[in-house]
């Protein structure tokens, strides 16, 4: 049994009784009082902590960490406050766990209206997978350089060499598409995706920019391009890509973080210009009421317009943590609901003629969805 401070102002009995519910946690908590000194620890933090309960009762948060002002100090200081962030337990020998740190005060009647619990959830798995995705996209990444360069210095050789050069280069972007599209899976598993959702996304926007009129060669770039729109998804914590009810406003402003860190992480070779420019600016509206740079109209990149219509398209007619799947009539419905507003008019008469064709639905019929339920899509 995890000990509690005989000196705090908390009614044995009703001591006893959250005690017995913070030990049934899953996660580490404790019970603040207003002062700042534990009042109960449960059996995971201390095992978290590697401590036993008798070091951590009648402490308070900052005695264990030895930097002035960290991030314990909020929960004292602003008891009234909800407060969640993402922080480190000190560990015996200098050593340090990554954690979630979420704080709630009771409720002003409430018995124990003096104090707070704190929850502590230990991510040291989730930032490990961060850090060895991040590994593998720069491996990816300097791969994909090296190889593009290798192609286009062999352009400079002979005429003997052409025909080589031209099965070689065809290899070798067949091989970087292989490995685009094993970096956006890899960055969709945080979504608990299964990659139909970025083959879709290649597909819907391959088709339109066919029937836009534009030249093959850049439909299809587009199309390849659209695989990495969502990379920046990376950077933001699973407990919001996964969340399955509303956003709050700080959630939503990390959420909205994505398009820019997109941008930032994809090569600065040219190879990689359009992908950036979806990245960044795929949530943009026709109407300037998008994000992150508000443009508006024709301001907005074509291959961004195009790439912002199929992820609405396809997050409506996808199941997601926060709902089930619309028809995809009602799908259609609401992309054509959104034209001039947040859809390119023009974008959105060619996405009607691929539905009325039949190819948009047998797009969709090739890449079906997995049993996987995919996470959020601000």
């Amino acid at each position: 049994m995890v000990e509690t401070n005989p000196k705090t102002a908390v009614p044995a009995e009703v001591v006893a009784h959250v005690a017995d519910l913070l030990d049934a946690l899953q996660c580490g908590a404790l019970l603040l009082d207003r002062a700042g000194h534990i009042v109960h620890a449960n059996p995971r933090l201390c095992e978290m902590l590697e401590r036993p309960a008798q070091a951590l009762v009648g402490h308070t948060l900052p005695e264990f960490y030895p930097a002035a002002g960290d991030a314990t100090q909020h929960f004292i200081h602003d008891f009234s406050a909800v407060r969640e962030t993402e922080y480190f337990l000190p560990l015996p020998e200098g050593r340090r766990r990554p954690v979630l740190i979420a704080g709630r005060p009771p409720r002003s009647d409430s018995p124990l209206a003096d104090y707070r619990v704190v929850t502590v959830i230990d991510i040291t798995r989730l930032k490990d997978a961060e850090q060895s995705c991040r590994e593998q996209y720069r491996q990816v990444a300097n791969l994909s350089d090296t190889v593009l360069q290798q192609a286009l210095d062999l352009k400079h050789h002979s005429k003997f060499l052409e025909k080589r050069v031209r099965q070689r280069t065809r290899e070798l972007a067949e091989a970087n598409m292989e490995a685009i599209y094993m970096l956006a899976v890899a960055c969709e598993a945080k979504d608990m995706d299964t990659g139909a959702h970025v083959l879709r996304m290649r597909a819907y926007a391959t088709a339109l920019a066919r029937t836009l009129g534009r030249p093959e060669e850049e439909a299809e770039r587009i199309g390849y391009s659209a695989i990495l729109h969502d990379v920046g998804k990376m950077q933001v914590p699973d407990e919001i890509l996964k969340k399955p009810g509303p956003l709050t406003p700080a959630e939503r402003r990390q959420m909205e973080v994505h398009p820019v860190a997109g941008e930032r992480i994809l090569s600065r070779k040219p190879f990689f210009d359009v992908a950036r420019q979806i990245a960044r600016h795929h949530h943009e509206n026709w109407d300037g009421t998008g994000y992150p740079d508000r443009l508006a109209g024709a301001a907005i990149a074509l291959p961004a317009r195009i790439v912002r219509l199929a992820d609405v398209f396809d997050a409506l007619a996808s199941q997601r943590v926060y709902k089930p799947p619309w028809p995809p009539a009602e799908a259609v419905q609401a992309i054509n609901a959104g034209v001039g507003r947040l859809f390119d008019p023009q974008l959105v008469a060619a996405f009607l003629r691929l539905v009325d064709s039949g190819e948009w639905s047998a797009i969709r019929g090739q890449h079906a969805d997995a049993d996987a339920a995919g996470s959020r899509d601000a």
